[in-house]
């Protein structure tokens, strides 16, 4: 994902992402406690709960390839072309 730090919704998508992702890594620890201790009910929740924030941070990542090609044609296309060169 290509951000442009002057840009208003790229910071604001940025962060969201951004906490997306601390919250995953703190509830998939959860999960290994839960995991460890055999508490299936709690897995299971815990489960269903990581489900949900791994397709926010999907839906995160697809917001800001939108916006970038949107707002930022130049630099959409600049990693573009980056990217099929290697």
């Amino acid at each position: 994902m290509n951000f442009v730090p002057t840009c208003e919704e790229c910071r604001r998508i940025s962060a969201a992402y951004e906490a997306a992702t601390m919250e995953w890594f703190r509830v998939q620890g959860q999960l290994r406690v839960a995991e460890y201790s055999r508490e299936e009910e709690s897995s299971n929740r815990i489960i269903a709960e990581l489900s949900a924030i791994t397709a926010r941070r999907q839906a995160l990542r697809e917001e800001a390839e939108k916006h970038d090609r949107d707002a930022h044609p130049r630099a959409a296309a600049a990693s573009g072309t980056s990217q099929t060169k290697k």
